[in-house]
């Protein structure tokens, strides 16, 4: 149980991401806590449950949390609100006892973001821009030209693309590859090598660096190309990239440090993955994102918090079709509650780190992405939204209503709430 006071000039509401938890602790944008007040958040730090059995492959490890208040989230994540929660479960315990992932000693976690500051050093925003914020210098765990001190070794760095519309692609400047463990709040099923990571706003990634024959200064850079609100330059899957990149934290290695290594390598087995089957699927639903009347709408439906938009049966799965209508604008899906599952994106298998669980799914320009998710434990409701926060403030956001004996196909939600 976590008491949050409000002790600033405005309402907000806390919505930890990537969490599984109920709807009253989730952060729903109304369920204010209004300024002066407090309001207490349970969680249960459960996995997903369904006829009793628990589910432990979706077991989260790397989550975080931020306002999440009607019109105002954007303002309020550039201030501050927001942090990580971290959970480690016994399975992956068992993996850091074992030495096959770092230990805590070894571990870093990372919030990436993009500030502009103003002449007395506060943070510029201009809450009549809502194309998207980009900032002109990065900010790491909120702080300015950072730099961490590391001993030889391995590391675990947990990433948090933090930004409100910036989206990143890493890569660390001595051209090796990182070692993915994990994508948004899961671990993978095993270990996958890559060469850089790309990062939508709300993103999250785990890799395993070497620090063993490092040099003894390096810098983690973004390579992205990205010049407005409107997202990276190029298509999702022919982004606009730079090398050299612009500089994010820079590394400096104890060239006399002694340290234990981890032993995990491409391929190793790290969490069980249990796929959404077709043939368990009950509805599909179908959900365009785009510009319109100067804002951002769904289904030419601006957000309506009083409105369930869909009413999933508790117990289901469903295929949701994302479709971007926004023409050159790129529009990260983030939805509350559960992951989902990715099977394809223009009609493509995605990357491999993709195909397990997410919590983002990244729309660029008219890219549609098709997903399964499963609704379990928690009735609603819930929103989904885009994750450039400025266009989830200007109503591109909708509520799924997971419910009991719910319907089993697109019947009219009026059939369910007369």
């Amino acid at each position: 149980m976590i008491r949050v006071h409000n002790e600033i000039e405005a309402a907000c509401s806390i919505h930890q991401h990537g969490g599984h938890n109920p709807s009253h602790s989730d952060g729903y944008p109304n369920f204010y806590i209004l300024p002066g007040r407090a309001r207490d958040y349970f969680y249960p730090n459960t996995v997903p449950y369904l006829d009793g059995v628990p589910d432990f492959s979706d077991a989260q490890s790397t989550m975080w949390y931020h306002d999440h208040a009607m019109d105002v989230t954007a303002e309020h994540v550039i201030q501050g609100l927001a942090g990580f929660y971290l959970q480690v479960d016994d399975l992956e315990q068992r993996l850091i006892d074992a030495n096959v992932l770092p230990s805590e000693e070894f571990e870093l976690p990372i919030v990436i973001a993009d500030r502009t500051f103003n002449s007395d050093g506060t943070f510029y925003f201009d809450p009549l821009d809502h194309n998207g914020y980009l900032g002109d210098v990065y900010v790491v765990n909120g702080k300015a030209y950072p730099r961490a001190s590391l001993k030889r070794g391995r590391y675990r760095l947990r990433l948090l693309n933090g930004s409100n519309a910036r989206h990143i692609e890493l890569r660390l400047s001595t051209g090796q590859p990182f070692l993915s463990i994990g994508n948004d709040s899961w671990l993978l099923p095993h270990a996958i090598e890559q060469d850089t990571v790309f990062l939508a706003p709300g993103s999250r990634a785990d890799v395993i660096i070497d620090l063993t024959d490092a040099p003894l200064e390096f810098f983690l850079e973004n390579i992205l190309v990205q010049e407005d609100g409107r997202g990276p330059k190029g298509k999702l899957f022919d982004r606009e990239t730079q090398i050299p990149g612009e500089t994010i934290v820079k590394f400096v290695v104890d060239e006399n440090s002694i340290s234990n290594h981890c032993t995990v390598k491409a391929g190793d087995p790290l969490r069980p993955h249990h796929v959404i089957q077709e043939n368990e699927i009950e509805v599909t639903r179908v959900f365009e994102f785009h510009r319109r009347k100067g804002a951002w709408q769904i289904n030419q439906e601006f957000f309506d918090e009083f409105k369930a938009n869909a009413c999933p049966r508790v117990g289901s799965a469903e295929r949701w079709i994302l479709r971007n209508g926004a023409g050159g604008w790129w529009h990260p899906i983030h939805i509350h509650l559960e992951g989902h599952q990715i099977q394809r994106i223009d009609g493509q298998v995605p990357p491999e780190p993709w195909r397990y669980k997410s919590g983002n799914v990244m729309l660029g320009p008219n890219v549609e992405a098709e997903i399964f998710m499963r609704f379990r434990t928690f009735k609603g409701p819930f929103v989904f939204h885009c994750h450039t926060v400025e266009h989830e403030d200007m109503r591109m956001m909708f509520v799924h209503d997971p419910i009991l004996n719910g319907p089993k196909s697109n019947q009219p939600i009026s059939a369910y709430y007369p």
